[in-house]
């Protein structure tokens, strides 16, 4: 009898994968991407289809798959997970104005520069700093589908030491976004509470603000240790990472001894020791490049690049480098250009263009604790899929040439043949 047990075995298992094969491939796509060559954040497939369902990856084959869904010929193109900016103010930009003026701006020219990150391919970012309110309801439209845009991180309201930057620098003379666009904080117990209220409204991280230079030639306060740990903790026992923005080397290192999980800019000039570099090797610590921003200021060409020279440098030392761009939505540039302009910056100071597109995409998905959602193709993915002509791993200027751009499983922009 044992034969036709194993028999009556056999047929179950064949009939059972007959009927998931039947099951699988009647299951309806929404949209299939074939014959491209796929970077998934973390390697190179050179030939393969992408098959997207509900908003996810379903998977990555070798064949392309029939679907009654929409089909985009990848023939000479490459897909690549939506690029991530970091660092960039949404609101921020309005800062010397009123809150009028800047529910103005949200109503008439929000949305265009929103949906300009989309023509660049950039899906995902996070807004480092900005009015809680305000920014919470462009998340809030943003999720529901009445704005189109960007997945957006938020962390509302930096914090700061009275008299720090930016509330007597960006924000001098201007009540309404001193108390709006920071916190100044200068007890342990003081700024414990506001971090739980932030985390409580909803944000998405937390900020503080360590230094930023002179206001009309007088120095700027800058938090107490014993704030910015208090800060950092309660931030880490509410499961929300807390970053610092610190450009001099004596600042960088006083915010990472405060345990903050990553430096908003980095130093303007290389560093002097090995000391940054050891303290930011920590795999759970990065570096947000922000070399776009500064460039935008139109600063001595000097200062440029040593700034270069500093990322190049913490980069040969095995730092973690993450793409962030520090612009705002109010410039002529178009929001997104400086995403692709701040990869290609980094091939320039010496990353490779794996590495580059890896600080854009899975490297910048960890640092902003989303690498389980965003940042890599692959099954179980939100399906945020950036088509490009060309090869951005062998030419990182093709990321200029976009295709297509798939945020959530859908196509939020095609280009014209």
């Amino acid at each position: 009898m044992r034969p036709v047990r194993h028999f009556r075995f056999g047929m179950i298992a064949v009939f059972a994968l007959a009927l998931f094969t039947v099951a699988a491939a009647q299951q309806p796509a929404q949209l299939v991407v074939t014959n491209v060559r796929v970077f998934t954040g973390e390697r190179s497939i050179e030939r393969a289809s992408i098959t997207v369902a509900d908003g996810k990856i379903v998977r990555i084959t070798a064949d392309a798959p029939a679907t009654t869904g929409v089909t985009i010929d990848g023939a000479g193109k490459t897909a690549l997970p939506g690029l991530i900016d970091s660092h960039i103010h949404v609101l921020a930009g309005m800062a010397g104005t009123t809150e009028a003026e800047t529910r103005v701006f949200m109503k008439d020219r929000l949305q265009e520069r929103l949906q300009s990150f989309l023509r660049h391919g950039v899906t995902t970012v996070k807004s480092a700093g900005d009015p809680t309110e305000l920014i919470l309801k462009v998340r809030q439209d943003l999720r529901e589908g009445s704005l189109a845009g960007p997945r957006l991180l938020v962390v509302g309201p930096v914090f700061t030491a009275p008299g720090g930057h930016p509330v007597v620098t960006v924000c001098a003379r201007n009540d309404w976004c001193r108390a709006n666009l920071a916190i100044e904080v200068d007890s342990e117990q003081e700024a414990r509470r506001h971090v739980r209220r932030l985390v409580e409204a909803g944000v998405d991280a937390i900020k503080l603000v360590y230094d930023g230079g002179n206001a009309r030639g007088i120095p700027l306060e800058k938090l107490r240790p014993e704030v910015m740990k208090a800060i950092v903790a309660e931030g880490r026992s509410m499961g929300i990472p807390v970053t610092a923005h610190a450009q001099r080397e004596s600042t960088i290192l006083e915010v990472l001894a405060a345990g903050v999980a990553g430096v908003e800019h980095g130093p303007l000039e290389p560093p002097t020791s090995d000391a940054i570099a050891q303290a930011l090797r920590n795999p759970e610590r990065s570096l947000v490049s922000t070399f776009t921003g500064l460039a935008a200021l139109a600063p001595p060409q000097a200062l440029l690049q040593s700034k270069l020279q500093a990322l190049a440098d913490l980069y040969k030392a095995g730092v973690r480098i993450v793409v962030g761009t520090d612009m705002d939505m109010t410039g002529p540039e178009p929001p997104g250009l400086a995403t692709v302009q701040e990869v290609e910056t980094l091939v320039k100071v010496g990353l490779s263009q794996e590495a580059a597109l890896k600080a854009a995409t899975s490297v910048a998905a960890r640092h902003l604790g989303r690498d389980k959602e965003i940042g890599t193709l692959e099954a179980g993915m939100s399906a945020d899929i950036l088509l490009v002509r060309g090869n951005p791993l062998t030419n990182i200027a093709d990321l200029h040439q976009v295709d297509a751009v798939v945020q959530g499983g859908k196509v939020v922009f095609r280009r014209e043949p």
